[in-house]
């Protein structure tokens, strides 16, 4: 009988208990930090829209043009120093331009891009859609999976949040 009771206390003291496990360190996360803290420097690629021609341009840290789009193109795979991006360039359904930016399928570490001026970091699983409002204000959205950190400067400090 008495074994009866220390095991059912046993039962209980484990329910009460909470068993930590150290989660993994998130990579995005990192290189964000590292951005801001000044360690880590540089944008694989800068992604604009031109207005004269209406097309969305790929560009390195230099400004070298490495590839453009039209409207209405799905899912192109571009490689810019050693990153590579999926683009998709369209409208919503409201007449917005719209971008979509994802890490391509070779990708095994997050990629670091600029995004009309803003710097950002995306996870290998995520991805991040930019929408162009008619006042040409941008709207950056994350995707429900995957870490997506924007790295802002105010006044010569720089600060990584995660949307």
């Amino acid at each position: 009988m008495r074994i009866h009771y220390l095991l059912w206390a046993f039962i209980l003291c484990l329910r009460y208990m909470s068993i930590g496990t150290a989660s993994a360190p998130d990579p995005a996360g990192q290189q964000a930090a590292g951005i801001v803290a000044g360690v880590e420097s540089g944008v694989g690629g800068k992604v604009v829209i031109n207005e004269k021609t209406k097309r969305l341009e790929v560009r390195d840290e230099q400004g070298s043009l490495i590839d453009e789009m039209d409207l209405g193109t799905s899912d192109k795979v571009v490689d810019v120093a050693g990153q590579e991006y999926r683009l998709s360039f369209g409208k919503d359904e409201m007449g917005r331009r719209s971008v979509l930016v994802r890490p391509g399928p070779a990708m095994q570490k997050p990629i670091i891009l600029e995004v009309f001026g803003k710097k950002a970091v995306l996870s290998v699983e995520a991805s991040l859609l930019v929408i162009v409002d008619k006042k040409n204000r941008y709207l950056y959205e994350p995707s429900i999976c995957g870490n997506v950190y924007m790295i802002f400067k105010t006044n010569g400090v720089a600060e990584a949040v995660k949307l």
